[in-house]
């Protein structure tokens, strides 16, 4: 099985002016079977195909979230406990006959209290609430992506003078999940994965 998958931050509340051009460029330019978006809302010209799109809002004041859109593959939305609605979400596609589990995933910045602008407290909540899907506990084991802004980088912990980036990555590779940015040779993994 061999698929395109795409991801990328489109940070709608920033450039909310540029929001169906930087769309029309995603979904003509750039030759994805699986396309991840974080920080977005959906096009005009996709947000009715429901057969191909999943996609939430976080709310409150932030009228954007995460998704998944794919103009080539059927896509499901899977719903599971969890507090980070629209900061995740999740589509089921099959794909040459195997169930593919694509996950878009937000690191989620908090906005007040201790952690104000810390996303690695909720990204390992969310590692947590996802962890029924990652352990096979919900539905067996499965093929799965996951990609996103995670919001995270070990590169922060020396400055936050602790490890929980890191062992969020750990978590993931736990999680018996591949890390693709392995295949790039850099020394540090980046926030867009």
């Amino acid at each position: 099985m061999k698929i395109r998958i795409a991801t990328w931050n489109m940070a709608y509340w920033q450039y909310k002016k540029h929001f169906e051009e930087a769309w029309d460029y995603y979904l003509k330019e750039i030759d994805a079977d699986i396309i991840f978006f974080q920080e977005a809302r959906p096009s005009k010209v996709i947000e009715g195909d429901k057969e191909h799109l999943v996609w939430n809002e976080i709310g409150g004041n932030r009228h954007w979230g995460s998704g998944v859109y794919s103009k080539k593959y059927k896509l499901t939305e899977e719903i599971i406990k969890t507090e980070f609605k629209g900061a995740f979400s999740i589509a089921n596609a099959n794909i040459e006959d195997k169930k593919l589990t694509i996950i878009s995933l937000y690191g989620l910045m908090e906005s007040n209290g201790p952690t104000k602008g810390y996303a690695i407290t909720n990204l390992h909540r969310m590692l947590s609430d996802l962890t029924c899907i990652f352990n096979g506990h919900l539905d067996g084991k499965r093929n799965i992506v996951l990609g996103g802004d995670l919001n995270a980088s070990v590169q922060l912990d020396p400055i936050q003078k602790n490890d929980s980036h890191k062992i969020s990555f750990d978590r993931l590779e736990d999680f018996k999940l591949n890390d693709c940015f392995k295949l790039s040779n850099k020394k540090f993994p980046v926030q867009t994965l």
